[in-house]
């Protein structure tokens, strides 16, 4: 084949198909990945002086902005995927649907 003629219907690759599913799982796998990043915690005291005592919190965890970011990139991800396969079994019933006519 030369550089000009195209590629057989039946014989070429359809990277298109799949290229939304990866993305979609790239999505989920960075999502994850994000999520397993180490935390910081942080805590608070006070004092009170008239009772001479010192109050403390136990540690508490705060979302940070890559907690965050992992919490959007799975949703993103499964979004992705569901819109996908909805699409693709749209089409196929489409497809058996308007042969019947």
């Amino acid at each position: 084949m030369t550089s000009g003629e195209s590629h057989p219907a039946g014989s070429r690759f359809r990277w298109q198909v799949l290229l939304v599913p990866l993305l979609g799982m790239a999505a989920i796998a960075a999502g994850i990945a994000a999520l397993q990043a180490p935390r910081r915690s942080a805590g608070w005291f006070a004092y009170a002086p008239l009772a001479d005592q010192s109050f403390f919190s136990g540690d508490f965890i705060l979302m940070d902005d890559l907690a965050l970011a992992g919490y959007l990139l799975v949703g993103a991800g499964l979004l992705t995927l569901a819109f996908w396969l909805g699409f693709r079994l749209g089409r196929r019933r489409a497809g058996h649907h308007g042969s019947r006519m």
